[in-house]
């Protein structure tokens, strides 16, 4: 018996589709800040002041973790200059002393800015009271959506001090 060249089709094309959707990473593009920040929208919105809370250090360090559908990094140490992250360095695990990935590359006000963007579904921020910065940010992008969601844990900010 020969089945139809269609049937034989579909049986060998479904199984690589549906392998090839799980390993999409809907949430590398969610974390991942380069495609807000690359359009004119937000960088309108970075220059003008934000209708949000933000963190005023400009020169400071700290500890991120980011828990989302992405490679997990453990602790990452962000060092900020001049309100830009110049350094992002993974702490523990096996890459421990290498650079985080780009997605790790984040700016308190970064990941505030992420926060209250246009079309976020849900996002809380829990702000301890009398701190300058929040305790953790979590982001749902897309309601009812799977792999989307990303929480942002920051710890030990240290501001640099002027001079």
């Amino acid at each position: 018996m020969r089945l139809p060249a269609a049937a034989v089709t579909a049986a060998l094309t479904l199984p690589l589709l549906l392998a090839t959707s799980a390993c999409s990473h809907e949430s590398d593009r969610a974390a991942d800040p380069t495609p807000a920040a690359a359009s004119s929208t937000a960088t309108a919105t970075q220059s003008a002041t934000p209708s949000y809370p933000t963190f005023a250090a400009q020169d400071y360090s700290y500890h991120l973790e980011v828990l989302c559908f992405c490679p997990q990094l453990g602790t990452v140490e962000v060092v900020v200059r001049d309100g830009k992250v110049t350094e992002a360095t993974s702490l523990d695990g096996p890459q421990a002393g290498v650079a985080a990935p780009d997605f790790a590359w984040l700016s308190i006000d970064d990941i505030l800015a992420q926060a209250h963007a246009p079309g976020i579904a849900k996002a809380k921020i829990d702000w301890p009271d009398g701190q300058d910065h929040p305790g953790s940010v979590m982001i749902d992008r897309i309601a009812q959506g799977v792999d989307d969601e990303v929480t942002y844990t920051i710890k030990d900010v240290q501001v640099t001090p002027e001079g």
